[in-house]
């Protein structure tokens, strides 16, 4: 409704209402502000409620197929064959004729003016309808068929009686969508209070809906088929009367909303389509400038990103009817309806069984409920349906929701969607039990040889068919309800009558296809002789086949609120959550990562054994071999990041790279095999040293060793960021489960690295090397059988960009430093021009730079757009955090060196007789972590997720933060417990005894193992988490690699500090820091420095954490 607003000078100083009681958007009958005491909510709905209770009467009371037929084929004459054709159409024009309705209200006449002509024209065609039926009645001349039927009417009669049914349909079309529409503009949705209202104020009009159902099933089909047509026609048409002035009488307490926007919204919305048509073959840099430049955020431009080209000019040119971001984001918000309103076409289906089939399968059943009295088998399907309506709403809304709303803190108690896709879960369940009903009828009727007797009745209680029909009304409880007010909240504000029209246009379609399939059904299966589906002898029909292929049906209906956008499953099509991803994908690749651990540990933690041993190396050239080997295996993941972000994906080069690891460790235990029988024959000399190996066995080992190293530079980082692409970012709970995906991936992947420290090294040192290294094969043959065993449940990530993300981001840099000479002022314009947030422009300013084009020119193919200088900045933003964990990284680096070197001078004995292998001393870390892990995510984030209400309890800097202050104090007790050591040796006199053992029990060295392996939990995992997050989402395996990184250039710095102060410490005679008598050297002058270094590392780290500005996607979860 159009209303012109009040001026000032109109409205009295008393009528002024307090500011916080107006209502925005809203005016009420008089065109003045809505005042929230005055009007709207229950006051104003309670009206428009009844209005809508006598219009389901005046509806039903005409529409009920049983009546309709019985006049069609009795005062009108029509055959049966007939009257059902006409019955089907008038349904399926009633069914649609709202969205026309919905048109008009929403475009021209607005819904007040809309629900008052409807309902004068719904007045007119009953009381039309009346005039026909009396004319049929006082028919003269008419001399009754010995049929007892009545004469056949006039042909103006006929007319008379389908213009005035036909103008009935019309009214409704304009009256049912409006009506309810207009009922919930009653309530302000910016006000919590009614917006909670708003969502009960579907639940009872479709429960008091359901109500005015019964009266005319109850009372009007007795008064139409026992009284008179003219009075059953003409009850309804006094009902609108009444329904008209109670619409009318609350008129003063509406509240009208105001079209803000002024522009027909059917026409804004169509030049939408029409202009992003006509831009087709624009280029997609230039939307995405034109999107920058227009404020439209990543996660609004995600879908139907082609609408976009309507910001576009053509050629450049200044359009003033250019598309708005308005209008695309209402174009993107119908478009987005179109799968739900698809994927409820099966529920719709299934919601025309009730009346019908359902109907039919009751006919031949025992209905008697008390003595003799039967139940009509017409009647079943109202009493259960709306009686179990009317209970389970009034429950719903005063039990469910409550709950539910403590719960989840959502006003509704759940999100609409959710509520929708429990009401199709029940129609499924509803049309399952239907066929399994119907085949205990047909099993009793062949048991009492009722097979051919189709008029005999099934001795089957009528109540067989109840659970059908109650789950059947609760799935409308939930399914119906929630589709109402999803078209109702979804649609831009100007259409919701359009919306509602909708929603009704499902259950029309619903209905076509439901007939369409019975026709389609019968002609197919009646075909030589047989008995189709639908045999009008019920006994020999199969009605359970066909509830069974509509259970089939609405099973594959994804479910709604279903599908993660962005993502695919192994089919290319949209990735369901319900069928995919989460933890049923991620424990699949858990699974691979400890197989792969297992394998790359079983080789590393004793490859010096190796290289000393059956390879003859000394003891200098295998620590220099294990050390290279040991960085390329650290840092060729970013070379294998960089292949799978460009060009293979994660998923291919997860596949090739475990082939290759495969390959590797075959020929790695080949290698050895070649060994122990080129050493069968070798002599050995008199000191037992084992004999060199030829050549080609040593470049056999090295080829396969750096082949092995290359396998697991694409394996690692890939594997890692593809179970972390499992769960949806933009889902609550996901989001919670992917910060716990990295805390179970660590826990797992140490529980690989105990299995092979405590197995592996024993077999290799005892048994067999080539069993040592055949072990590691199997165990990644496995890792690639179950990956693919995965592959069906993976969602696969879309890149939404198109260009490679090595390539855009380069170009940054590129642009930037081509730009450096521009002026600050230069730059400050465009940033404003582009919309750059404050917090986003504030550093890296200099790479602002690469959104200017060289002397102004139009080079808008090439020129960078503001989410490539937002990627480029979130790289650099990188930088910071990378060089201040390198400290934590030299630390990393000594547990596998130093500390072993520590344990090696110790008594190691657990229990009598039983020494424990030195370098098994690292499995400390890896039980640590197993055992720390379980208590940090159920017990630590609970408790911190509560104070902090943080998804994951603390933040990713703040967890690295932690494990980085834990290495300092490792060091503190490690140069703590070396010094006890040394006193020791001083004590006992054995400062000149290298080989001899300390007696000092192993379990000093205990605490520093155990708190290291805690660091790690909190730095390991958190950097895990952090450099996958924080990167564009082209880049997760280039992020990861990064992590891997920081790891191998520390292991390099670790070296080179202690070649340093080797040289520094070790002139002018004296024993240096690291002398081969560890009784002679100072280790703890080393583990000072470094926790000196660890000191500095985290002063560091804590400014840059406290400068480092997340992610835009991500601060809505971190602040």
């Amino acid at each position: 409704m159009t209303i012109s607003i009040a001026t000032g000078d109109e409205i009295s100083e008393a009528e002024i209402p307090l500011l916080n009681d107006v209502v925005p958007c809203s005016v009420d009958f008089k065109g003045r502000p809505s005042v929230r005491s005055k009007s709207g909510s229950w006051k104003s709905s309670a009206f428009i409620m009844g209005a809508g209770v006598a219009e389901r009467l005046a509806y039903y009371g005409n529409r009920i197929s049983a009546n309709l037929v019985s006049y069609l084929t009795g005062p009108l004459g029509q055959s049966t064959a007939t009257a059902a054709a006409v019955l089907n159409a008038w349904f399926g024009t009633s069914s649609l004729l709202p969205i026309l309705g919905g048109f008009v209200a929403d475009s021209f006449s607005g819904r007040f003016r809309m629900i008052t002509v409807s309902s004068v024209l719904y007045i007119s065609g009953l009381s039309f309808m009346s005039l026909s039926a009396s004319l049929s009645t006082s028919s003269a001349g008419c001399k009754p068929a010995a049929n007892k039927l009545g004469c056949s009417p006039t042909e103006l009669q006929i007319v008379f009686f389908f213009f005035s049914f036909y103008l009935v349909s019309l009214a409704q079309g304009g009256l049912t969508p409006c009506l309810q529409a207009f009922g919930a503009d009653q309530f302000d949705e910016d006000d919590e209070d009614e917006c909670k209202a708003k969502s009960s104020f579907f639940n009872w009009w479709t429960c008091f809906a359901a109500g005015g159902v019964l009266v005319p099933l109850l009372i009007l089909t007795y008064i139409q088929e026992n009284v008179s047509w003219v009075l059953g026609f003409g009850i309804p048409a006094i009902v609108m009367c009444l329904a008209l002035l109670l619409f009318l009488t609350g008129s003063r307490t509406y509240r009208f909303r105001v079209n803000t926007r002024g522009k027909n919204p059917f026409v804004r919305i169509h030049r939408v389509f029409v202009k992003a048509a006509k831009n087709w073959k624009a280029a997609p840099i230039a939307i995405s400038i034109e999107e920058n430049g227009q404020g439209i955020l990543p996660q609004k431009g995600a879908q139907f990103k082609f609408l976009d080209k309507a910001l576009l000019a053509p050629d450049g040119t200044i359009d003033e009817k250019i598309c708005s971001v308005t209008d695309v984001e209402d174009a993107k918000s119908l478009l987005r309806l179109a799968p739900i309103w698809f994927a409820c076409l099966g529920y719709s289906i299934i919601y025309s069984q009730p009346s019908t089939l359902f109907t039919k399968q009751a006919a031949t059943i025992d209905r008697h409920i008390i003595g003799s009295f039967e139940l009509p088998a017409a009647s079943l399907q109202q009493c259960f349906i709306t009686v179990t309506i009317t209970i389970s709403l009034v429950l719903y809304d005063r039990v469910f929701v409550p709950i539910a709303r403590a719960i989840t803190k959502k006003p509704s108690g759940i999100s609409m969607l959710q509520r929708i896709g429990t009401g199709l879960l029940l129609s499924s369940t509803s049309i399952v039990i239907a066929a399994f009903v119907e085949r205990k009828r047909l099993a009793l009727a062949r048991e009492y040889g009722l097979v051919d007797m189709p008029d005999a009745v099934i001795p089957m209680s009528v109540w067989w068919l109840a659970p059908q029909y109650v789950l059947s009304a609760s799935s409308d409880v939930f399914a119906m309800v929630g589709l109402q007010e999803f078209f109702y909240d979804q649609v831009p504000c100007e259409l919701k009558s359009i919306g509602l029209a909708m929603y009704l246009s499902i259950l029309g379609v619903g209905s076509l296809l439901s007939s369409f399939l019975v026709s389609s059904i019968q002609k197919l299966t009646s075909g030589n002789g047989q008995d189709g589906w639908f045999a009008d002898n019920l006994n020999r029909a199969h009605l359970d086949h066909f509830y069974l292929l509509l259970a089939g049906i609405s099973a594959e209906t994804p479910l709604l609120d279903d599908v993660v956008r962005g993502s695919l499953d192994f089919n290319g099509l949209p990735a369901n959550k319900s069928k995919s991803g989460c933890w049923r994908s991620a424990s699949f690749i858990i699974g691979v990562e400890v197989a792969e651990r297992f394998a790359y540990y079983g080789i590393s933690s004793n490859l010096i054994s190796y290289l000393t041993g059956p390879l003859g190396q000394s003891t200098a050239a295998a620590a220099e071999n294990v050390n290279a080997w040991n960085g390329a295996a650290m840092l060729l993941p970013l070379f294998g990041a960089f292949v799978a972000d460009s060009f293979l994906g994660r998923y291919r080069t997860i596949i090739i790279a475990s082939l290759l690891y495969v390959l590797g460790l075959g020929f790695l235990s080949m290698s050895a095999a070649l060994h122990s029988y080129n050493s069968s024959d070798c002599k050995n000399d008199a000191n037992n040293l084992a004999c060199s190996p030829p050549p080609f066995e040593v470049i056999l080992f090295f080829f396969s060793l750096y082949l092995v190293a290359f396998a697991q530079g694409g394996h690692k980082p890939c594997v890692q960021a593809f179970g972390a692409d499992q769960f949806d970012e933009e889902d609550p709970e996901e989001c919670k489960a992917k910060s716990s995906f990295f805390n179970w991936w660590y826990f797992s992947m140490n529980g690989g690295i105990l299995v092979a420290l405590l197995i592996l090294s024993y077999i290799q040192e005892n048994l067999s090397w080539e069993l040592g290294f055949g072990i590691p094969c199997i165990a990644m043959c496995f890792a690639l059988i179950i990956f693919l065993l995965g592959s069906m449940t993976y969602r696969f990530r879309i890149n939404s960009d198109e260009r490679n993300p090595f390539v855009r981001i380069g170009r940054v840099f590129m642009k930037a430093a081509r730009n450096w000479h521009a002026a600050p002022t230069v730059i400050s314009i465009e940033e404003e021009a582009q919309q750059i947030m404050p917090y986003e422009g504030a550093k890296f300013k200099f790479l602002d730079k690469a959104l200017l084009t060289p002397d102004g020119s139009e080079d808008n193919g090439h020129v960078c757009s503001v989410a490539d200088v937002h990627d480029a900045k979130a790289i650099l933003r990188l930088v910071p955090i990378w060089c201040s964990c390198l400290g934590y990284a030299v630390v990393f680096s000594q547990t596998s060196t130093l500390f072993t070197k520590q344990g090696a001078t110790m008594d190691r004995h657990i229990i009598s007789g039983f020494q424990i292998p030195v370098a098994s001393l690292q499995a400390l870390i890896s039980l640590s972590i197993v055992l720390f892990i379980p208590i940090y995510d159920h017990v630590l984030v609970p408790i911190a997720r509560a104070i902090t209400k943080k998804p994951a309890g603390i933040s990713m800097l703040q967890r690295i933060g932690a494990g980085i202050v834990l290495s300092f104090l490792v060091m503190v007790i490690a140069a703590l417990t070396e010094r006890q050591r040394l006193e020791t040796a001083i004590r006992y006199g054995l400062v000149n005894k290298p080989k001899a053992t300390i007696p000092m029990s192993v379990w000093w060295l205990a605490p520093q193992y155990l708190l290291f392996g805690i660091a790690d939990a909190f730095t390991m995992v958190g950097l895990q988490e952090f450099f996958y997050d924080q990167v564009p989402s082209e880049l997760k395996s280039i992020g990861l690699a990064l992590y891997l990184s920081i790891f191998g250039i520390g292991s390099f710095l670790s070296g080179f500090l202690i070649s340093v102060i080797e040289k520094a410490s070790s002139g002018d005679g004296h024993d240096s820091w690291f002398s081969n008598n560890l009784n002679r050297a100072h280790l703890d002058y080393f583990y000072w420095l470094l926790a000196g270094l660890s000191a500095a590392t985290i002063a560091a780290y804590a400014y840059f954490a406290n400068h480092y500005v997340y992610n835009r996607k991500k601060q809505s979860l971190m602040l």
